[in-house]
This record gives structure tokens, C-alpha cells and sequence, in this order.
């Protein structure tokens, strides 16, 4: 069954969906087994789906591990995707925020991901301020990382959001200062123009 959640939002808060596109692979009866959010390349989704149909992967077999590999933070990383995609901010911020203690230099290269996997999830919630807070500490910790132009690009996003235009159009300006040919460069420029001329038609 496939439902545009964007034309139905009660359904989007029925299954607390985290994001677009999700999928939810349930049994006969609608008993939900997991879900996947984002695309995904098909032999990857046919693997994935049949793996969840043995238990494997899934939220819970994942929740099963967690004891003896909290030290791991790539483990602690997917787990925390994991619970991001259903929706439990609280314990998705918990493990992105054990990832980057566990590896404050970016060795493993999983801690600027969770990052700004906390400011997503602070997105979710709505506190802009502190999601802008966790992109800002990501450029600050890790100026080199290639995550740096999307954090910049999402402190813009984030603060027009929250209506914190001077700090939006501050952090479009930084951005393509540092990245004017990046990949969100276009979009970028776009949201400036609307930023600085709210009045203008398109």
C-alpha cells in the first residue's frame, strides 16, 4: 500500500514517520517488523527486507547487541539511524551523542555523521536554536569534514525555520563564501534571493 503522507499528515503521525521516503515491512496482519527510510539502490532493499523477515537487522536484533558493543561507536552510529528512522529522538540522540564521545577525533569517521544526526533530531523536535548549535559545533570541531558545507546549509535551513532570518541569511552567505560551485550552491542562492527579498514574486 502506498500513501503520500505529505496530502494525508494524519497518517505521517499514526506511524511517526521520521522522513520520505519510508517503507514499513509489516506481517499478514500489519504487525510492523521494521522500516527503512530513504531510497535505496533494489538489490540493497530486496536484501534488507528479506533480511528483516528473518529478524535480522531489525530495531530490536539491533537493541539485542547494544550491550556488548557500547564501545563500538560505528555500531552505536546505525543504532542510532535506526532509532531515528522510528521516530525516538530521545534514544537516537543518546547513541549519536556516545558516538562523538567515544570518538571525539573523527578517526572512525562516524562522529561528525552524529553530529549532525543530533541536529536532525533537534530539527524534529523543533528547537532550532539547538539544532543549529550541533551543526555550528560540527564546522568548530571539524572544520575539514566533509559534512562541514551541509552543516552550514542546514544552520541556514534551520533558522529560517525558526525565524531567525539575519542568522539564515549569515549562514547561505558563509556558505557559498566557502563553497560557491558546492552542491547545494543553487538551492543555497535561492534561499538567499527569498531571504532578502521576502516581497519578491517569483
Amino acid at each position: 500500500m502506498k500513501v503520500h503522507t505529505l496530502d494525508q499528515p494524519e497518517m505521517r503521525q499514526k506511524y511517526q514517520i521520521a522522513g520520505l521516503p519510508t517503507v514499513l515491512v509489516t506481517k499478514p496482519g500489519g504487525e510492523e517488523i521494521d522500516r527503512t527510510l530513504g531510497y535505496m539502490k533494489t538489490a540493497h532493499f530486496i536484501a534488507t527486507v528479506e533480511d528483516y523477515q528473518k529478524g535480522i537487522g531489525t530495531l530490536a536484533a539491533t537493541m539485542a547487541q547494544e550491550k556488548e558493543k557500547s564501545k563500538d561507536p560505528a555500531f552505536l552510529y546505525q543504532l542510532g539511524k535506526k532509532f531515528f528512522t522510528h521516530s525516538r529522538w530521545d534514544d537516537a540522540d543518546r547513541r549519536y551523542a556516545a558516538v562523538v564521545s567515544l570518538d571525539p577525533d573523527n578517526k572512525i569517521g562516524d562522529a561528525d555523521d552524529a553530529q549532525l544526526g543530533r541536529a536532525n533530531v533537534e530539527g524534529k523536535k523543533e528547537d532550532y536554536a539547538k539544532a543549529i548549535a550541533h551543526c555550528r559545533e560540527l564546522t568548530t570541531r571539524w572544520p575539514l569534514s566533509d559534512l562541514a558545507p551541509d552543516a552550514i546549509s542546514y544552520i541556514g535551513w534551520y533558522a529560517t525555520q525558526g525565524g531567525m532570518t539575519r542568522q539564515a541569511i549569515a549562514a547561505y552567505t558563509e556558505y557559498l563564501k566557502h563553497w560557491p560551485t558546492g552542491d547545494d550552491a543553487e538551492y543555497v542562492k535561492e534561499e538567499l534571493e527569498k531571504l532578502k527579498n521576502p516581497a519578491k514574486k517569483d
